[in-house]
């Protein structure tokens, strides 16, 4: 009797590889890229997708030529999914034992993650991995792309896909970025971008995304670059904008806080800004267990977090 129930229990399991791909064409918007980034055929996830649907009983996504939307049903089952692939993992995850993850893992992250969610993921791996002990470091992509070469640290959480034999690097999902200013900021900036670009700008490092897309948006609308504050700390971004020295152009989900207490205000634009990237990379020569474990975790994670932002901190959802 007892082995009936458990045979029926498998047959009645949701296949957790379809719930994957469907969370992957979520993110990704249509079948042919997730089966780029899976490298499997379009077919393959088209079925996937299929026998999904045909499990819950109901269609997920409506699909019209050169139109890919998610029904009712699919908008439901995103919560559900990621609750439950975030289950699938921890229940994989208790068979690593504190004896199977030892060791040091250095981190190098630009500042909009240590400003996000890089706080509670170090708490997490603190709390359920002892054995893996973690120092951090705050750096520029650039000087991350250095320091992960060099071997000063293990995994580099920045902004650009890095190329090289051994490197490592997957992509996660990323920030939306946007200008910022104080409060009481002229409402005749908004949507006017030569106007904007015609005051002083606070922004990140140079050679950092925010700033290339600033020298871009000069190039755009074809002003020459005017005054602008290179600044690596948001905190010190904040209190600039807050005491008047300019408008800021940076990722948004860093300063969601100061934006909801109304000490900073969103400024619409009238030109659409590109995201700012999050990938996480290692050498694969120099990797351990551990290394490679934080990584892919570091990345479900910072995934975790931006599915959790709403408009305007991230892209509305259709």
């Amino acid at each position: 009797m007892n082995h009936r129930i458990v045979r029926q229990g498998a047959k009645d399991a949701m296949n957790t590889r379809f719930l994957e791909s469907f969370m992957l064409v979520v993110e990704l918007g249509s079948f042919r890229a997730v089966a780029e980034r899976l490298h499997v055929t379009q077919a393959a996830i088209s079925n996937r997708i299929a026998s999904l649907e045909e499990e819950i009983g109901a269609r997920v996504f409506v699909r019209d030529p050169g139109d890919l939307r998610l029904t009712p049903v699919g908008l439901r089952l995103i919560s559900y999914g990621e609750r439950m692939l975030e289950l699938q993992r921890d229940i994989i995850q208790l068979g690593r034992t504190d004896q199977q993850l030892l060791g040091s893992v250095r981190i190098g992250a630009i500042e909009s993650v240590v400003h996000t969610w890089l706080v509670g993921f170090m708490q997490h791996l603190q709390s359920s991995y002892p054995g893996i002990e973690v120092q951090l470091s705050s750096e520029a992509t650039e000087r991350l792309h250095r320091s992960l070469r060099d071997g000063d640290v293990d995994i580099a959480l920045q902004t650009d896909q890095m190329i090289g034999e051994g490197i490592v690097s997957r992509a996660c999902l990323p920030m939306t970025m946007g200008w910022v200013g104080p409060p009481d900021s002229a409402f005749e900036l908004d949507g006017d971008l030569r106007l904007l670009l015609s005051r002083p700008t606070v922004t990140m490092s140079r050679g950092s995304q925010p700033y290339l897309v600033l020298k871009d948006l000069y190039r755009r609308v074809d002003l020459p670059m005017g005054k602008v504050h290179c600044v690596s700390s948001i905190a010190a971004i904040v209190r600039l904008v807050k005491c008047g020295f300019g408008n800021a152009l940076l990722p948004l989900a860093p300063v969601r806080e100061e934006i909801e207490r109304g000490e900073l205000r969103i400024i619409p634009s009238d030109h659409t800004l590109p995201e700012q990237g999050l990938v996480v990379s290692y050498l694969e020569s120099r990797a351990s267990d551990a290394i490679r474990f934080v990584a892919d975790l570091a990345c479900q994670e910072a995934d975790r977090f931006m599915r959790s932002m709403q408009p305007p901190f991230a892209p509305a959802r259709e």
